[in-house]
């Protein structure tokens, strides 16, 4: 089966607190259990990054949600496209950047584990999809600057 993957950056609006952070997570979860789409969700500080992954009727419905978000502008898609097996399957949305939150905390854990694996499938034999290795070099930024 093919699935259908999205990737993107984008600015966070001003002022999210770690309160709209864990409701914009209770809400993707939601959603994309539903949509039956499984994914990450990065958040520096200023800027998400994104990768979600599903069938094609699932991302459509969770992409028409983020492109309708006030949370974020600036959205620059980094990869709109098919894939052949889903990398997140137990996840409905893992998160990073935990401050103040235990929901955040948790999502971070579970990424750091993912994270680590993740870059070891990545590594072989140049498996996964220029989406996943965007993802994991703004992983890497991130934690450079950390």
């Amino acid at each position: 089966m093919t699935y259908r993957a999205v990737a993107y950056a984008s600015t966070a609006v001003a002022g999210l607190t770690p309160a709209d952070i864990d409701h914009l997570l209770v809400d993707a979860r939601a959603h994309n259990q539903l949509a039956g789409v499984t994914g990450v969700l990065l958040y520096d500080g200023q800027q998400f990054f994104q990768y979600f992954e599903g069938s094609q009727e699932g991302v459509a419905r969770v992409y028409e949600r983020i492109m309708a978000s006030t949370m974020h502008v600036n959205v620059r898609v980094l990869h709109d496209g098919h894939v052949d097996q889903l990398y997140f399957s137990q996840w409905h949305m893992g998160s990073s950047h935990a401050e103040g939150s235990v929901l955040q905390k948790l999502s971070n854990q579970q990424w750091l584990r993912e994270a680590e694996l993740l870059q070891e499938d990545v590594a072989e034999a140049g498996q996964g999809t220029p989406a996943l290795r965007e993802l994991l070099s703004f992983w890497e930024q991130v934690q450079a600057e950390g």
